[in-house]
């Protein structure tokens, strides 16, 4: 009887687990859903190429108060990646606003999945190094990034602050579903194909 008992929460426990590993679907999206879906909460199609559509709207099923627009990429017609981007922060010429709102984001995330797989919070490492000119340096490739990676049930979620310029910037969270990298891969593995009927 104990033993049975046991091997009964050894296998709870089992699939407690693996039903907490399964990737997120963030702003009340569902991965895989249809391109009509999306259109019916109000995505709008904004580019078609690489075998990727782009969608976007300025609302969401479960909006993120500091939300402007959201984004919604498709695969084969299917949900694949969902990123929300937020108000841009103005007047911020120290960076203080962003990175308040970067650091509340990725606490929340870090609570939710674990600690960040990769973290870059490092400014001026080139050109702009004046305290005044963080989001100028977040612009310039090379110089600066804010950016959490955490890697999670075979996907990927991201926040990153970006630059615009001096005293404006934005945040972005990105989520990347499993079936995310399957295109992407998919899509390499056609143009390598491509190629080589080219030569």
């Amino acid at each position: 009887m104990g033993k049975l008992f046991v091997g009964a929460l050894l296998a709870l426990s089992i699939f407690a687990s693996q039903a907490a590993d399964v990737f997120p679907e963030p702003f009340g999206l569902a991965w895989g859903m249809s391109e009509s879906g999306l259109q019916k909460l109000g995505f709008n199609q904004v580019s078609d190429s690489g075998g990727l559509k782009v969608f976007s709207s300025v609302s969401a099923p479960k909006a993120w108060s500091k939300a402007e627009n959201y984004v919604a990429v498709t695969y084969q017609g299917r949900l694949v990646k969902a990123a929300a981007v937020s108000m841009d922060f103005t007047d911020d010429i120290y960076g203080s606003a962003g990175k308040e709102t970067y650091n509340q984001v990725k606490d929340l995330l870090t609570k939710k999945y674990g600690s960040p797989s990769k973290h870059y919070e490092r400014v001026g490492g080139k050109l702009y190094d004046d305290s005044d000119e963080f989001y100028q340096c977040l612009d310039y490739s090379g110089c600066g990034a804010y950016l959490s990676i955490f890697d999670y049930a075979g996907g990927v979620i991201s926040v990153q602050l970006k630059g615009k310029r001096r005293g404006q910037g934005f945040l972005t969270i990105a989520y990347e579903s499993p079936s995310f990298a399957v295109a992407k891969k998919e899509i390499e593995r056609g143009d390598l194909e491509s190629d080589a009927d080219a030569f």
